[in-house]
């Protein structure tokens, strides 16, 4: 008799088991959905804004020298008020 309520609780820990385990293969099975859905989005996205980090980076650097030449007069204006006003 000890037998049969043993082996009971086995198969009924076995049934619990394969029950967790099927309900946890379907939640990965969305998880796994969903990450694909959000790296197509990823990508889709970084495809988009490439272009206009390239263009975004081109005028940064076609304006580089203008503003070189500006800090360089600021530079000289500040050094010639500091001259005035040690005289």
């Amino acid at each position: 008799m000890l037998w049969w309520i043993s082996g009971g609780i086995v198969l009924l820990a076995l049934i619990v088991l394969v029950g967790v385990v099927l309900s946890v293969m379907g939640r990965m099975r969305a998880f796994d959905n969903a990450a694909r859905a959000m790296q197509a989005r990823l990508v889709d996205g970084q495809r988009r804004v490439e272009p206009r980090v390239a263009a975004l980076q081109q005028t940064v650097e076609a304006m580089l020298p203008q503003l070189e030449a500006m800090q360089a007069q600021a530079v000289a204006r500040a050094q010639a008020r500091a001259e005035v006003e040690n005289s």
